[in-house]
């Protein structure tokens, strides 16, 4: 029992008898728990000691214990030591228990891109979106893929409000000439051009283009600025077009049905100007935003046309598109990236007789519901990575 004893007399703390407690258990090939409490207690009685304290026993115990570990499975010993150095330089993407473990698994986290928020500046006559475009975002997009900012309200004047959205494509949209060039876009639900300038950077345009300018020449520190400036007179025309606010309203049930209502919709369909509503999501949130848009006058001047809009490039979805109580109903593939007049030719859209009976509710509202029937074709890249991220979200928060 000598060689457990200290030289200075009793042990003053737990660490004094841990490291002898382990060297002996290494000794002697493992052994019990009941084992350390029994040499613990020798080894008191013999110092003089009345009771072993409990932290002195629990760090006994647990030396022994890890040791016994080490010693029956190394690669054991050396993931504990790789999960404390990653628990030391925990980021915000792997601030949990789950994190964690995963980074000391081999996981590399990647930055999700921040959708910034269009911004008005200028009294109003001006708005700017920043895009950030880190060097593995931009190498992960192809030519024809499209960055799109939130909807926001362009001009509100004489009681009408025009909304608008960027449309962006880095490496250009499918009318670019030049690969090294950048598409900038702007999206209005106004059936009369809106004079306004586009700026991608420090570069200004009259209206959007497929080869606006070299994205080498406005992407700084990896991030750009998209703006756009009204026209002085924009608010004059606004005026005289007397366009009515649009008051809407959008219930979406699960990932498979939405609900668009229009109020007041006779005063919409007499101003005759697109409408588009709020953006909803069906199937997967990686399918991006999506929106239904109603087009009063077409094809003819009693009828309308209802749009279903989706943003993913060779993306189609089935869905069913109803009016009133089963009065109008059609069921097509919308396709991404497509224009009114392409889906009007190609009957992708529900035309509604507005003078028809039981269109209208009571109270002159419009209701339009949409139910997705089937996923019929989605780009490879977001096939791949569904499955991916439904296994990553089904795996336990706490291990």
């Amino acid at each position: 029992l000598a060689q457990y004893k200290p030289a200075s007399g009793l042990p003053r703390g737990p660490s004094a008898w841990c490291s002898p407690l382990a060297r002996h258990h290494r000794r002697a090939g493992g052994g019990t728990l009941r084992a350390t409490m029994r040499l613990a207690s020798r080894l008191l009685s013999a110092a003089g000691a009345q009771r072993v304290p409990a932290a002195a026993v629990a760090a006994a115990s647990s030396s022994a214990g890890a040791c016994r570990v080490q010693a029956r499975c190394p690669t054991f010993a050396v993931q504990r030591r790789s999960c404390a150095a990653a628990a030391t330089t925990t980021t915000a993407a792997s601030g949990t228990r789950l994190g964690q473990y995963l980074e000391a698994c081999g996981a590399n986290w990647g930055d999700v891109a921040e959708i910034h928020e269009v911004v008005a500046v200028e009294d109003g006559q001006s708005f700017a979106w920043q895009v950030d475009l880190p060097p593995e975002r931009l190498a992960a997009l192809r030519p024809g893929e499209s960055l799109e900012s939130r909807p926001f309200e362009l001009l509100s004047r004489g009681g009408g409000v025009i909304r608008a959205r960027f449309q962006l494509f880095p490496k250009g949209d499918a009318d670019a000439k030049d690969k090294s060039s950048c598409s900038l876009w702007l999206c209005t639900d106004s059936r009369e051009p809106v004079p306004v300038e586009l700026r991608l950077g420090g570069i200004e345009r009259p209206g959007g283009s497929s080869d606006f300018c070299r994205l080498e020449d406005v992407l700084k520190s990896g991030a750009l600025e998209v703006g756009v400036r009204l026209a002085p007179d924009a608010g004059k025309a606004m005026t005289s077009a007397g366009s009515p606010a649009v008051q809407q309203s959008l219930q979406l049930t699960g990932l498979q049905l939405a609900e668009w209502r229009l109020f007041d919709a006779a005063e919409l369909f007499r101003a005759g100007a697109l409408v588009s509503s709020p953006p909803f999501r069906f199937h997967h949130v990686l399918l991006g935003d999506m929106y239904l848009e109603l087009q009063p006058g077409a094809p003819h001047p009693e009828h309308c046309a209802l749009f279903f809009r989706c943003r993913v490039p060779t993306m189609r979805l089935r869905v069913n598109l109803e009016v009133g109580e089963g009065s109008f109903s059609k069921s097509f593939e919308a396709v991404g990236k497509s224009t009114p007049d392409a889906d009007l030719k190609n009957g992708r859209c529900l035309q509604v007789n507005f003078e028809a009976p039981s269109v209208l509710d009571a109270d002159g509202s419009l209701v339009v519901r949409a139910a997705l029937e089937e996923v019929v074709t989605l780009p490879a890249a977001l096939r791949d990575m569904i499955p991916r991220l439904d296994e990553r979200a089904s795996w336990p928060k706490r291990l």
